[in-house]
């Protein structure tokens, strides 16, 4: 692997890298030490991977990601006393991917149709990213926060830390699959940046704030209306969910406070936080039950989230998502849920179709065919 200080030399035009490939081995990206780096394992980034590896199964890809786990904004957390993942991220899928979604019943995942007719999966939604990591041959790097990327047409230099210390590692291809409030915050140098014409899109989205909390509950401590089913509620701001966790009655509760209300929320000291999150079940139980009786707690303000700096993303012009998702000189390839169609901004599905797209990108561009279905279909599927 090339040492970081070699590295550090591509801002100055890469002269040093090409000579130490040979201008010809330089421009042709030979001698790195993978094919394809991805940046984000969230749904796009690891949905990027899985397809590259389906498309060559010997291309060497690498997915960099900042966080100790893989996921991104779908959060779910495992507890031994619950049946049910508990959603700190995501918590459902539109009802256009439902069903009938092919990647369901390619990756084997099970749907979970609730009462109101809204759909996640079981036992959680970070079932997506762990079928998509283990279907993938391409290697996922954990607590790896990228600071530095330097490129040139068919190469691609990244510095980052790893668990403290400083790396370095070299491709032909570079993914994106960053949240738009970290690609246009100063976490992250790109040499030669970004096109200016790319950041004013970026800085043009709106990223919505969102708090989530979840709490696991004994059935003793809390004695849901009717046990037997869930219970949720749903208005412009809100989102709550109870469900029976375990044979023994433990009571899984779910919050998501989005927009207005997460603002006023995020002003508020944690317990008090915790506690109005507790207070909006009122309805759903015979008595509230008390923070202090919860085996677990979990919460996530996303807007306060350094790796993602907001939740999803609010759909802006068509153009301004071609923008952002355009490629820049066949080297650098952008993923997420903002790359995705008006449509799908802001949803798994749009994160998932956006890393496909971006992988079929980057096979193109690598002269790879198989796999790819028609050749005269768009690539690009906003055009």
């Amino acid at each position: 692997m090339i040492s970081r200080r070699k590295i550090l030399q591509l801002s100055a035009g890469l002269p040093a890298l090409s000579s130490l490939l040979g201008h010809k081995a330089a421009a042709q990206g030979l001698g790195t030490d993978y094919d394809v780096i991805v940046l984000g394992a969230g749904v796009a980034g690891l949905a990027a991977a899985e397809r590259l590896v389906s498309f060559d199964s010997d291309l060497k890809v690498l997915v960099l990601e900042a966080r100790d786990r893989i996921g991104g904004r779908v959060h779910s957390v495992r507890h031994q006393n619950s049946s049910r993942d508990a959603e700190l991220g995501a918590l459902s899928l539109t009802q256009a991917e439902g069903r009938d979604w092919p990647v369901i019943e390619r990756l084997g995942l099970s749907i979970d149709e609730l009462p109101d007719n809204s759909l996640s999966l079981y036992p959680g939604m970070a079932a997506l990213v762990r079928a998509l990591a283990e279907s993938s041959t391409g290697r996922v790097q954990l607590d790896s926060e990228v600071r530095e990327v330097f490129w040139r047409q068919g190469l691609v230099g990244v510095n980052y830390t790893n668990r403290g210390l400083s790396s370095a590692v070299t491709g032909r291809r570079l993914i994106i699959a960053l949240p738009p409030g970290v690609l246009r915050s100063n976490a992250l140098t790109i040499t030669p940046a970004l096109t200016s014409s790319k950041m004013n899109a970026l800085h043009s989205l709106a990223m919505q704030p969102a708090i989530s909390v979840a709490a696991l509950f004994p059935v003793a401590a809390a004695k849901l209306k009717d046990p037997s089913r869930p219970w949720l509620f749903e208005d412009a701001t809100t989102r709550l969910r109870t469900f029976p966790a375990s044979v023994e009655g433990d009571v899984l509760l779910e919050a998501q406070f989005r927009g207005s209300r997460a603002a006023v929320l995020a002003e508020q000291p944690e317990s008090l936080r915790l506690s109005l999150a507790i207070r909006a079940f009122d309805s759903g139980f015979e008595a509230l039950p008390s923070l202090s009786d919860a085996s677990w707690i979990g919460a996530a303000d996303w807007l306060a989230d350094p790796f993602s700096l907001g939740a999803a993303t609010q759909p802006g012009s068509t153009l301004t998502h071609i923008e952002i998702a355009s490629s820049m000189g066949e080297t650098l390839f952008f993923a997420g849920e903002a790359t995705a169609d008006p449509e799908t901004v802001g949803t798994v599905h749009g994160a998932y179709n956006s890393g496909e797209r971006a992988a079929r990108e980057v096979a193109l561009s690598l002269n790879i065919e198989s796999g790819l279905g028609d050749p005269n279909e768009p690539v690009f599927e906003l055009l």
